[in-house]
């Protein structure tokens, strides 16, 4: 079976770059590595497509054209929901229908071995769960879909945020539903947070501003969170981080796996 991974990316093209290192190195499947990119900025868009091109990623380029023209950072959120959708309805469900599938966070990184059939054997879908009330659906940082069994059973997921059943949710909200209609259960994947790595403090909101990192799957994933700049800026489409303590911690970390 094929595995397919999905990440959307607007900023911090050494992201991608990373990634796909450590992919090679501990991902004990054959995939084909997908990246879709929503930039805003044209000059960050071609770091991007050759990037791209250097590591054999597949590349598409999501028009802009319809995006609102509202470009605050929580318009930047409710975007980020109609590109996952856009994703799933375009590509995945055209060209990907039989595929094991990996949606990623841009600044979710692999850091040991990882093999995404042995995973998913038993699945139809992965996900860390998130609850707000009674309602409970997945997490789009790392979401796992056994892509026949999923189209074979109900094919219009619907990612979207917002109220579901009296409750706000965020990005993957709508899930909620998918799973009542279906009486379908998912596996559910795992967070922690760790407050060190080797000697350093890493969960310091003097470092982080709260945005603290996160292991998942085990700890086979770090997740460097709002890697995108979205909560620390004013003029949040630039691909430089403020957070220059905690960039620094990141090389760090994925220079002692890479």
């Amino acid at each position: 079976m094929s595995v397919s991974i999905f990440t959307s990316v607007v900023n911090r093209p050494e992201f991608l770059e990373i990634q796909e290192k450590l992919f090679r190195k501990f991902l004990k499947c054959e995939y084909q590595f997908n990246v879709i990119d929503d930039s805003l900025d044209n000059s960050i868009s071609s770091e991007f497509k050759s990037v791209s091109e250097k590591y054999n990623i597949t590349y598409y380029r999501k028009s802009q054209e319809n995006r609102s023209r509202d470009e605050s950072r929580w318009a930047g959120a409710r975007h980020a929901t109609e590109t996952i959708q856009w994703t799933f309805d375009e590509i995945i469900k055209k060209k990907h229908s039989e595929d094991l599938v990996l949606f990623l966070d841009s600044d979710m990184f692999l850091l040991d071995e990882f093999n995404i059939e042995e995973y998913m054997s038993d699945a139809i879908i992965a996900a860390l769960p998130q609850t707000r009330g009674h309602v409970k659906y997945i997490w789009n940082g790392i979401m796992f879909f056994d892509m026949k069994k999923v189209l074979a059973i109900d094919p219009e997921l619907n990612f979207s945020d917002g109220m579901v059943d009296g409750e706000l949710t965020d990005i993957g909200g709508h899930f909620y539903y998918y799973f009542k209609k279906n009486n379908l259960s998912f596996k559910e994947t795992d967070v922690t947070y760790p407050t060190h790595f080797q000697e350093i403090q890493i969960q310091s909101d003097d470092i982080t501003q709260g945005f603290n990192f996160e292991l998942h799957l085990d700890g086979k994933f770090l997740h460097y969170r709002a890697g995108t700049n979205w909560h620390t800026q004013s003029n949040w489409k630039g691909k430089d981080d403020p957070l220059k303590t905690k960039e620094e911690i990141f090389k760090r970390i994925v220079g002692e796996f890479i």
